[in-house]
């Protein structure tokens, strides 16, 4: 993967709207091919907010990092983004469910 691309992917699980997207950017990163060592991803549903912690191959200078929105110590990254949308969604489910 180039660096443009892992930037460009960076982008799209940072603006990740649903849990489908977010496991596809994710998947794309950890392929044979990609940037991504190893991740772990958190929600917080009182704040409507998740993050994932990216450990990547190599580390990504600071200034990519900031312009993708995610803070960057040696070869983890993290990236915080909105869930609110993925609530929503999960709220729609479970009252269709009912």
């Amino acid at each position: 993967m180039e660096k443009t691309q892992v930037l460009q992917a960076l982008m799209r699980l940072r603006t990740s709207r649903d849990l489908d997207a977010l496991d596809s950017v994710l998947l794309e990163m950890f392929g044979p091919s990609g940037p991504l060592k190893s991740f772990s991803v958190q929600f917080n549903s009182t704040k409507k907010t998740g993050f994932c912690i990216l450990e990547m191959m190599s580390p990504l200078p600071e200034s990519e990092a900031r312009s993708v929105g995610a803070l960057g110590v040696g070869n983890v990254l993290c990236i915080e983004f909105s869930m609110r949308e993925i609530r929503e969604d999960a709220e729609r489910d479970e009252e269709n469910a009912h």
